[in-house]
């Protein structure tokens, strides 16, 4: 294949916008002959774009794909323009927030109301590993990510802010709830549902069985909060986590305390800074640094 013609490309783009060669010539100010010509020539360096019915054109597969990138390439290519001319980020129409794996569904939805209180921008969230998450926030794909960790300095290129923390028991269903009475004794050899090995919460509960001498019985790991409340209020084991994560299944009666972990849950966000005046970044700031 041959190297990609963005000219090409771009009238290629305006006729499907236009929705005929006719218009978007008379849009583009040239010969209808001459935009035909260049249509051709894209087709022959990325393969048959429309499908020709009734001196009509009708994109195919492959076009559909085609305008899907040429759309983007040509949007950005707009907000570019406006963004050096303005010096701000203006066009942002959507804003995506990361959740790193394990960051409770509660923690995720508190600092969504927050941000939705201060915009009308469209919001998109998505999961994942922290690495994954940060290299995406570097590079401006994400606009904040949440960690399930504390982190209180600001790197040269990221703010982070404190958003949250709660204290950390363990919990057990119906079946489990007599384990509060000879606590902590009682948990050994208990089945457990644990966050995945190299979580800090996990690495917290090992060494809190090792220094009370116990046997932990790990009997499913799980990387996501919501599952693993889930299964402990199902009885599938015993299971740490923060009273504000289970505080509704608690009070529904379907988990009870059983003892204190001698540790604090906290929760970071993280913002990119940005070269640009960028309104998103300066209202999460302004929301969080508080």
């Amino acid at each position: 294949m041959n190297w990609l013609n963005y000219h090409h490309l771009y009238y290629f783009f305006k006729v499907v916008e236009a929705g005929s060669v006719t218009k978007a010539a008379s849009e583009l100010r040239i010969g209808q002959p001459t935009l035909s010509s260049q249509l051709k020539e894209l087709e022959l360096n990325l393969g048959q774009l429309f499908d020709r019915r009734s001196r009509s054109l009708f994109l195919n597969e492959r076009g559909k794909l085609v305008y899907k990138y040429a759309k983007d390439i040509f949007s950005r290519g707009e907000e570019l323009i406006h963004v050096l001319d303005r010096g701000e980020l203006a066009f942002q129409q959507e804003l995506v927030l990361g959740a790193q794996d394990g960051v409770p569904k509660a923690i995720i939805s508190t600092i969504l109301g927050r941000l939705r209180s201060r915009t009308s921008l469209k919001f998109r969230v998505q999961v994942g590993e922290a690495p994954l998450l940060l290299e995406k926030l570097l590079e401006g794909s994400i606009d904040l990510v949440i960690f399930d960790h504390e982190l209180t300095h600001s790197s040269g290129n990221i703010f982070y802010f404190s958003v949250g923390e709660e204290q950390v028991y363990f919990w057990g269903g119906d079946k489990f709830k007599h384990l509060s009475k000879k606590f902590p004794n009682s948990l050994g050899g208990v089945p457990m549902i644990a966050s995945n090995t190299g979580h800090p919460l996990r690495q917290v509960v090992e060494n809190f069985f090792l220094t009370h001498n116990l046997s932990l019985e790990i009997a499913i790991e799980a990387p996501d909060t919501a599952l693993i409340k889930e299964l402990g209020r199902t009885g599938a084991g015993i299971v740490a986590l923060g009273d504000e994560t289970v505080k509704a299944w608690v009070l529904a009666g379907s988990l009870y305390k059983l003892g204190k972990l001698n540790y604090i849950q906290k929760y970071s966000l993280g913002v990119s800074k940005k070269f640009l005046k960028d309104p998103v970044a300066e209202l999460i700031v302004k929301e969080f640094k508080k």
